[in-house]
């Protein structure tokens, strides 16, 4: 599809990575109907080993040489790649998103599959489920939904209940030096059948975790079964509210009410950091129930999104 005239795509450079944020952080705060910071950090996406922004991101640059949408593929996991693209609200209307997405689906099948068995990659995109465009522009390239997942939200004007641990699970704040191995560990355990999941080498993950511009580990929460690592929560504040990141708990400790009391001791937390309202993300078909567990301790959905996959052969 043809760029309206005055429009160019090409690659970014690194220095156009804030203008690229400013475009991601300007379309959530529309979609979302209030001022937001998008989760996605591309400063700390660049230096990830497993991308290639000179050949697998896209920005479109606009009128006044201004950078008005951007997109990229992400490094395949567990043979699914995912894909993203954004364009700021004021540029809409110009088809740029199915700019992007042809470039994507386009790349996507240029890309060498890593799957060893030899089955059926998939492309990966999301769109909110009010979103009638987007979601157009991936049913026209044979995207199908497949699964859902829910943004929930709660409000920390109110102290939060207080956390109940389980008969001899310590909870303890984050110990940097000491800790990132065990939640490493854990990570690699608690989510490894979760959708989309594979684990990440040690220091991919510490990129991602504690090397990110707004990372605060002191806001983590974990808890303690003796010598065992038994869950774990992280979280991070933000001006427009807090996000939990990572909420974890390894299989031996289920159903013992560890994951709500860490939720709940994250939720103490940020309330004394002065956050008035807290997010996370949550896939729908989880198989632990987690949107049990975050309704339990008091959040509701507060956005939907689609899951769409397109076989890439």
């Amino acid at each position: 599809m043809p760029l309206p005239a005055g429009y160019i795509v090409r690659h970014p450079t690194e220095a156009d990575l804030p203008a690229a944020q400013a475009v991601l952080d300007a379309a959530e705060s529309h979609d979302a109907g209030e001022a937001r910071a998008h989760d996605d950090e591309l400063a700390t996406d660049w230096k990830d080993p497993e991308s290639h922004p000179k050949t697998d991101w896209w920005v479109i640059v606009g009128p006044a040489d201004s950078i008005v949408a951007v997109g990229w593929l992400r490094p395949e996991t567990a043979g699914e790649i995912t894909a993203d693209f954004y364009v700021r609200p004021e540029h809409r209307g110009l088809a740029l998103g199915d700019v992007l997405l042809d470039l994507i689906v386009a790349r996507a099948a240029q890309l060498p599959s890593r799957r060893p068995d030899g089955a059926v990659r998939r492309l990966v995109a999301w769109s909110e489920d009010h979103d009638h465009v987007r979601r157009a522009a991936l049913d026209g390239r044979g995207f199908q939904p497949v699964r859902q997942f829910y943004e929930m939200a709660m409000d920390l004007d109110e102290e939060p209940a207080p956390a109940q641990w389980s008969p001899g699970v310590t909870p303890r704040s984050f110990r940097p030096g000491l800790d990132e191995q065990y939640v490493w560990e854990a990570d690699g355990e608690a989510f490894s059948e979760h959708y989309l999941y594979q684990l990440r080498p040690f220091e991919e993950w510490r990129l991602h975790h504690l090397e990110t511009a707004d990372a605060d580990p002191t806001l983590w929460w974990l808890a303690w079964d003796g010598e065992e690592l038994a869950g774990y929560v992280t979280a991070v504040c933000g001006e427009h509210g807090a996000v939990v990141g990572d909420l974890a708990v390894r299989k031996p400790w289920r159903g013992r009410g560890i994951g709500r009391a860490l939720l709940l001791a994250a939720f103490q937390t940020l309330r004394e950091r002065g956050q008035s309202v807290v997010r996370l993300m949550v896939d729908a078909q989880n198989v632990t129930n987690a949107v049990r567990v975050y309704e339990a301790a008091g959040m509701h959905v507060s956005r939907r999104f689609d899951v769409m996959e397109k076989p890439l052969g």
